[in-house]
């Protein structure tokens, strides 16, 4: 019989916000609302010039800043995230829809969100984890790249289409020659006042010994802070005062973003279709225009969400599959007000945990603030110059190039580089999504490559006094992969002839191409004259087999039997198991009864049979 408490548990799990709400008090809000206040801050100014990263209009941005923020405080898990627009996420937007308009990008962050909710519901967050740290970050290090040489031309205001790495700067190249003077400075400006006012907030005053100074020191150094993180708003805000004042037109003496449409977005349901110019494109149409977008968006999304809850988890256990229904849930009522695809973000993250944040309330107080300066300030953004947007979004990227990570591959796994460069030089040249696919595609032919090379230890034991006998030990699960390399491996053993008399530590047995090492116990000498008949497959560590492999070693157990054979010890029930589906009689044995059966005083070579098969085990 079900407890009243059970549904109030289900209901906690998936609304989170009912059990911190029990506990939210003053103190508590407080500190929700100065994060959120900081937050805003950084958010508006990016979702601005993240609009025109993805090749909308400026309101595009803020309409995609606050209904996630206001889902996700009902239903999210970690306070630190902040729900809106990102550079990454703005990227594959402006991939899956150039040269169509809007409604395709608000289809696709709804038609993204359904993924990731079926997605969390059906509990397939494993399938994130086919793709692995090294493409990540080479995924990530080709999309900052690539976004940030696409506001190369904004930066020295220049005019041209370009979809690609290559196709930007081939563009750069052939139009150098119309840099404008005014919106280059500008830009530069911008870039160096950005780079300078973050490393304000990571200056550390030197704490005085008086508590007067104390208290001093520390308001100086929180205002320094809030300086550093609020700086894009700043900037962008100083940009637009000095267009207004030099302002003559749009396009002189500085490019300016112009009219945008004022207010708030109407809730009215995503768009099954749309007019492009002359033509009217069908949801079918749609669709497939949009393509593998529907599901690249999504896992990139996901991806990004997970990794950002896992850094600010601080050691609690996070609740995978509730964070990626809660991103699903996000974009699928965002789409409802105009918003392109969202998740969270690392650099507000960070923002919002240095904010003293306490729970996921921060984001209802952002959401506030962006529909507040959608319902106000629209009209005063005609004067945002383009080359300081440009700039924001070239100091926002640069940090996702993860330069670090290759000296920690080559120190830890240099194969793992493959993929990194696979999926980073495929990113710049084919495009980011491309990159992506690539980089799975590695990741999946270095696990095959794995997979037919499984471990194996494989020990010549011969102490005097049991009979001798070679010792295999295979770990974990053996697969089809390597099914035919480890049966031929074990094939060579039989027909090893002999050892020349020595004191060897290791000798290597080969046949047919197949090397092995075979570990002999350290002061053993003398001569095996004729191959030893007794092969003794330690089973303790081994999980489970598929059935190709099954069929392998029921090869290798009839090579054997000829005039030897082969003994299975401490196999697990389900080994067990298994193995009497192919194999006739198969010996099963605990490490004792091994060492019994083993000890008896009987001549290889004559009785070896007897040996296998005379003891019931």
């Amino acid at each position: 019989m079900f407890k009243l408490s059970h549904p109030l548990r289900l209901l906690g799990r998936v609304f989170p916000i009912v059990r911190w709400s029990r506990s939210y008090d003053l103190r508590t809000s407080i500190g929700d609302l100065i994060a959120g206040i900081t937050i805003a801050l950084t958010l508006i100014p990016q979702s601005i010039a993240y609009a025109s990263l993805a090749g909308f209009e400026p309101q595009y941005g803020l309409y995609a800043s606050f209904a996630g923020g206001f889902v996700y405080a009902i239903m999210g898990t970690c306070p630190q995230i902040n729900i809106g627009p990102t550079a990454l996420l703005s990227l594959l937007t402006f991939t899956y829809t150039s040269g169509t308009n809007p409604d395709f990008a608000v289809l696709l962050c709804f038609i993204g969100g359904i993924v990731t909710l079926v997605a969390g519901i059906a509990q397939l967050g494993f399938l994130v984890d086919f793709v692995s740290l090294p493409v990540v970050s080479g995924f990530t290090s080709a999309a900052a790249i690539t976004i940030a040489s696409s506001q190369i031309k904004g930066l020295l205001g220049l005019k041209f289409n370009a979809e690609s790495f290559k196709a930007t700067w081939e563009g750069v190249v052939h139009h150098i020659g119309d840099t404008r003077m005014q919106d280059t400075l500008l830009g530069l400006a911008c870039c160096i006042v950005l780079m300078g006012m973050k490393a304000m907030k990571d200056i550390r005053l030197k704490e005085p010994e008086d508590d007067k100074s104390r208290r001093s020191a520390k308001i100086i150094q929180r205002s320094l802070w809030f300086v550093g993180v609020s700086r894009n708003a700043v900037v962008v805000v100083i940009a637009s005062v000095i267009a207004f004042f030099v302002y003559e037109d749009k396009n002189y003496p500085l490019m300016l973003t112009g009219s945008i449409t004022p207010g708030l977005p109407t809730p009215q349901l995503p768009p099954f279709s749309s007019n492009i110019g002359n033509t009217t494109a069908s949801a079918g149409q749609m669709l497939a225009h949009l393509g593998s977008g529907l599901i690249v968006v999504p896992v990139v999304g996901i991806i990004s969400n997970v990794a950002i809850a896992k850094a600010f988890s601080k050691g609690k256990t996070l609740d995978a599959t509730q964070e990626i229904v809660t991103l699903g849930i996000c974009n699928i009522i965002s789409a409802f007000f105009r918003s392109y695809p969202v998740n969270g973000s690392f650099t507000r993250s960070a923002v919002s945990d240095a904010s003293g944040v306490r729970t996921p309330a921060a984001g209802f107080y952002t959401g506030i603030i962006v529909l507040l300066t959608l319902a106000l300030l629209t009209p005063y953004f005609y004067f945002i110059p383009r080359a300081a947007l440009s700039a924001v979004i070239i100091c926002a990227v640069l940090h996702m190039v993860d330069i670090a990570i290759i000296k920690k591959l080559w120190a830890t796994s240099r194969l793992d580089l493959i993929p990194l460069f696979g999926t980073f030089i495929c990113g710049l040249a084919l495009g980011v999504e491309v990159g992506l696919v690539c980089g799975v595609a590695v990741d999946i032919l270095l696990l095959l490559y794995y997979h037919s090379r499984p471990p194996l230890e494989v020990q010549l034991v011969d102490d005097g006094i049991i009979i001798p006998h070679y010792a295999v030990r295979p770990i974990g699960g053996l697969h089809f992969a390597g099914a035919e390399r480890l049966r031929a491996r074990l094939v060579a053993l039989k027909h090893t002839k002999s050892m020349q008399p020595q004191t060897i530590d290791t000798i290597h047995v080969t046949s047919d191409g197949n090397e092995m090492r075979i570990t002999v116990p350290n002061g053993i000498s003398g001569t095996i004259v004729k191959p030893l008949k007794v092969l003794v497959i330690h089973c303790d560590a081994l999980s489970r087999m598929d059935y190709t492999f099954i069929e392998s070693m029921k090869m290798l157990v009839s090579d054997w039997s000829r005039d030897g054979c082969v003994i299975w010890c401490d196999a697990k029930p389900a080994v067990q198991e298994q193995l009497n589906t192919v194999l006739q009689q198969p010996i099963f044995c605990n490490f004792d009864q091994l060492s019994a059966i083993l000890t008896r005083n009987f001549a290889i070579d004559t009785h070896v049979n007897n040996i296998c098969s005379d003891t019931p085990l």
